[in-house]
């Protein structure tokens, strides 16, 4: 395994970590009405790592956009699921990463986010990873509103 994998499982379990904790019921809960909720983080990161694949077969494809309210109501059952389909996006991921020898990793593509080429290697860190990162922070900093609220030990 490589050292951009084991970033990789580091970062997804990290994420679903956090995403565990939530409580029943919260699933749906946001800090604001702009804001993504629990739920929506997982499944924009879903959408994240399929775009990731996508942008690495087809370059000219443009970023996707998060998009709040893309989950009218997701109840615990649904929740598991994108849970479980989280840690299946990371071992297709790390699949489709292993596949990428070094050459493919230093290959420069057209990037709207960065307006710039950029390797793959480093829309795999920066424009998946750190991104992913991003949210599982935000998942964090919700948790601790939860907390605060005594809503959660």
């Amino acid at each position: 395994m490589t050292l951009l994998t084991e970033f990789c499982r580091a970062v997804r379990e990290s994420t679903i970590k956090r995403l565990e904790l939530v409580p029943v019921g919260y699933e749906n809960w946001k800090v604001s009405p702009g804001a993504l909720s629990f739920a929506e983080i997982a499944k924009h990161l879903m959408d994240c790592d399929n775009w990731l694949f996508e942008k690495i077969k087809n370059p000219d494809i443009k970023s996707i956009e998060t998009e709040t309210a893309i989950m009218k109501f997701c109840d615990r059952d649904i929740y598991k699921k994108l849970i479980n389909n989280l840690r299946e996006t990371l071992e297709a991921k790390i699949e489709f990463i292993n596949t990428l020898d070094e050459d493919k990793l230093n290959t420069k593509i057209c990037d709207d986010r960065f307006n710039s080429e950029v390797s793959i290697e480093w829309i795999i860190m920066r424009g998946n990873l750190d991104h992913e990162i991003h949210h599982r922070g935000q998942a964090a900093a919700y948790l601790r509103v939860l907390k605060d609220k005594n809503i959660i030990a």
